[in-house]
């Protein structure tokens, strides 16, 4: 099934496919002039039409995911990024699917064209968004994220070997930045959009005052006031995006930051 709407992109809409001898009727503009030359005889680049791209979902509700200070959590919010997506793709008749990242497991739904594969998403979705309420031994798996990040992208090799439409959804917290480069490689292979959520508090230390802050392993107590120490927190951060986007930039990925504050409405996820 041919795709029923305009492109963004502009370009041919065919995909390269071989190179083969020049046969009448060929269209002279397709002529591959330096096998030509290197052959001896008229070689011709074949284009096949380009079709449907499948979308996949890669929603992060690991423990990282389990922090906002304000309006929602950083799980909550990827999880109504990823509602968003997934009923928007079927709307426009285009195949839909996911893999959740959860605290102990990576769920791996398909992508089909219908209202069920939808729902599987978004149940694997609340699924593992329930199980950040349990303080358990889970919570120290957040310290192999990398690890188990790297499973991820087996499984999307595996589903996904070229020519999808992928949104990553993650704070891109406690991972290593080889496994964050290794995922982005895949743009090079896929129209990728990296969809970066974050809270507020991560960026800014919330007003003067001594803070008692624990993950539920350890405690850290510390005076917020210290105006070296805002500026130090606020620089970190910025670093971390600018690092992020430059990544994203190279591997020629979307990119698109979003606090747990903002309205998602004023998003269009293309």
């Amino acid at each position: 099934m041919s795709g029923e709407r305009v492109s963004v992109h502009r370009g041919r809409g065919v995909d390269f496919e071989e190179v083969r001898l020049y046969q009448p009727g060929d269209d002279v503009r397709n002529i591959d002039w330096k096998v030509t030359a290197r052959k001896q005889l008229p070689h011709t680049k074949v284009y096949t039409e380009e079709r449907e791209r499948p979308t996949l979902i890669v929603v992060d509700q690991s423990r990282s995911m389990f922090l906002g200070s304000n309006k929602r959590l950083k799980s909550v919010a990827a999880a109504e990024i990823a509602a968003r997506i997934a009923w928007q793709t079927l709307a426009e008749r285009d195949r839909v699917g996911g893999l959740v990242f959860g605290t102990d497991q990576i769920d791996v739904i398909k992508p089909f064209r219908n209202g069920t594969a939808v729902v599987k998403v978004l149940s694997a979705v609340v699924n593992a968004n329930r199980k950040l309420n349990v303080l358990d031994s889970r919570v120290r798996s957040e310290r192999n994220k990398s690890e188990r990040w790297k499973s991820l992208l087996l499984r999307l090799r595996r589903i996904a070997p070229a020519h999808h439409r992928i949104f990553v959804v993650s704070d891109f917290a406690a991972l290593e930045i080889e496994a964050v480069e290794e995922l982005l490689n895949r743009g090079h292979h896929h129209e990728m959009q990296a969809i970066h959520v974050y809270d507020e508090i991560e960026r800014t230390l919330p007003p003067a005052d001594f803070y008692n802050v624990t993950n539920g392993v350890s405690h850290v107590m510390f005076h917020s006031g210290r105006q070296s120490l805002r500026d130090e927190y606020s620089t970190r951060f910025s670093s971390k995006i600018n690092e992020l986007r430059s990544l994203c930039i190279r591997s020629n990925v979307s990119f698109t930051s979003i606090s747990t504050d903002n309205e998602l409405d004023s998003f269009n996820f293309h």
